[in-house]
């Protein structure tokens, strides 16, 4: 006979918590949608410099959120800055955005992956807020006019990436 994963008291224990951490929460924010305009914010990189969401008009923007704890980000990591190679920063802007992380952390993970996209960490949250993010990894394809047009929650393919991005272009 085989035996449950979880005894029934174990499962019931666990839908209740998750109902309650899910469902009695009134900040959590829903991912944004297809064709909304995609929050605008300005961000410090770890390299110097800043990011403007804004100052994207008439390019492409990937933005990836990601953590270095997160072994999935591990995985589409490397896919990701092989994409980014093969279109121009010109008409295709890619950003990276360290969420519930330390920047310390954050650029030994980018080291260690040799992610050379820029990046920068989300300090306080709010973009995470602001997009809705409930998990890591997750991929936001932008237009050329700042409106979302797919996010995908997951790790991402180089397939996914080309297809997202050259429905953009």
């Amino acid at each position: 006979m085989l035996k449950p994963l979880f005894h029934d008291y174990s499962l019931a224990l666990l839908l209740s918590s998750l109902l309650f951490i899910f469902g009695c929460s009134d900040n959590i924010t829903p991912p944004i949608a297809a064709m909304e305009p995609a929050p605008d914010f300005k961000m410090a990189l770890f390299e110097g410099g800043d990011f403007q969401l804004s100052a994207q008009k008439g390019k492409v923007v990937v933005i990836n959120f990601f953590a270095s704890w997160c072994v999935s980000c591990g995985k589409e990591t490397p896919v990701i800055e092989t994409v980014s190679h093969k279109y121009s920063p010109q008409t295709v802007a890619f950003l990276a955005i360290a969420v519930d992380d330390t920047e310390k952390k954050a650029k030994a993970f980018m080291k260690k992956m040799g992610m050379t996209i820029p990046a920068g960490l989300d300090k306080t949250g709010k973009i995470k807020d602001d997009y809705g993010i409930y998990g890591m990894p997750t991929t936001f394809f932008i237009d050329k006019n700042g409106k979302v047009s797919y996010s995908h929650s997951g790790v991402v393919t180089e397939e996914l990436l080309k297809h997202e991005i050259d429905k953009l272009l």
